[in-house]
């Protein structure tokens, strides 16, 4: 259905744009061509010939030329359709001078020779002048919309992959709590199983660590003491499981609650070590250390590994491996380093977070 309103509302800017140019060009020749004269009568009446030529080139190199051929660099076109242009206008210039001169002359009895008008090199450069100064605003009005339009296009981009990215942290931090619950179900199944008196405690630890997952991991950060807690509430958990089977040593900040942190940033690192650190073969061991240094986090893991073992578990800690290397680059782009090590008999886990460099803000500020 056609909107005959915007389409009026449409037209009539058009017109509006035509006859501002028209005032304007008028304007331009009476005074171009009447410098001399003390009676700018003659000059105007002389401009109104020229009118329809210089306002037919202005529209077709503001309008059409340049929108269509010089903004979307098709040089070879616009040279050739320029030289048309030229060519035809120059041949209705003089056809206007020509008449233009004799009827401003007639009806005033002015001396021909007293306009400026005898010089036809004045009349076409006087009219290209308005020709380049209003396709010089049509270059910088086209100029400035694509600007404007590729300004838009690049905050569409930036904001939709902000979007993605905030998505993806999602999916990521949702994908670390069915694995994590997964595991400590299983502990504290197993104790149940065994009847061991340890049981309760389990099932009060996995309350402050769920406590922590619905609650703690809503938010963009946490204090970094806050995380350690929760790295404390897994390593009892998992101490009363496996007892003296397993060697665990763990060193943390005394203080660290003025740094921030993403939740659940450290914990799958500690999972992937429990998996891999306990057995049967040796003693295992974890040795985890945590330093905060200015504003730099610096976590140091180590566990043993059993050979047989390896391959089924390297598998497993395959997704969660894989879900931490992303958070890091989406949270920390400039901003960490992560070296993994895998020996025969050990696995080994260095990184390096500078808290001043995360992005997690960026994202907020775009929900």
């Amino acid at each position: 259905m056609i909107n005959y309103r915007k389409l009026a509302l449409t037209l009539f800017k058009i017109l509006l744009k035509q006859v501002l140019l028209c005032l304007g060009i008028l304007a331009f020749f009476t005074f171009y061509f009447g410098i001399t004269l003390s009676n700018l009568a003659p000059s105007f009446t002389f401009g109104l010939f020229l009118l329809p030529v210089t306002l037919a080139t202005a529209n077709v190199f503001a309008f059409y030329l340049i929108p269509n051929y010089l903004i979307k660099e098709r040089y070879g076109w616009f040279a050739l359709y320029t030289v048309y242009a030229i060519v035809i206008s120059v041949f209705f210039i003089v056809l206007s001078s020509f008449y233009g001169l004799l009827f401003s002359t007639s009806i005033s009895g002015l001396d021909p020779d007293v306009l400026l008008t005898k010089n036809l090199y004045l009349v076409i450069i006087g009219v290209y002048m308005v020709v380049l100064l209003v396709s010089l605003f049509s270059v910088f009005r086209e100029s400035y919309r694509i600007n404007l339009s590729n300004r838009e296009l690049q905050y569409a981009l930036v904001n939709g992959q902000l979007q993605l990215k905030q998505e993806e942290l999602s999916y990521l931090k949702m994908q670390i709590h069915p694995h994590f619950l997964f595991n400590t179900l299983n502990t504290i199944y197993g104790s149940a199983i065994a009847k061991k008196e340890q049981t309760p405690d389990l099932i009060l630890k996995l309350s402050n660590l769920l406590d922590y997952i619905l609650y703690q991991t809503k938010k963009t950060v946490v204090p970094l003491q806050d995380e350690i807690d929760h790295l404390k509430d897994y390593i009892e958990l998992e101490k009363l499981r496996h007892g003296e089977k397993l060697k665990i040593s763990a060193t943390f900040p005394e203080s660290s609650a003025h740094i921030f942190i993403p939740p659940m940033l450290l914990l799958p690192f500690l999972e992937n070590s429990f998996k891999h650190g306990k057995g049967n073969e040796k003693q295992a061991f974890i040795e985890l250390r945590i330093e905060l240094i200015d504003s730099k986090i610096q976590l140091s893991l180590k566990n043993s590994r059993e050979k047989a073992l390896q391959q089924t578990k390297n598998e497993s800690s395959g997704i969660g491996l894989a879900n931490i290397k992303k958070r890091l680059e989406l949270l920390f782009p400039e901003g960490h380093t992560l070296e993994i090590r895998s020996e025969e008999d050990s696995f080994d886990v260095w990184l390096e977070l500078d808290t001043t460099k995360i992005k997690t803000h960026e994202l907020l500020d775009r929900r």
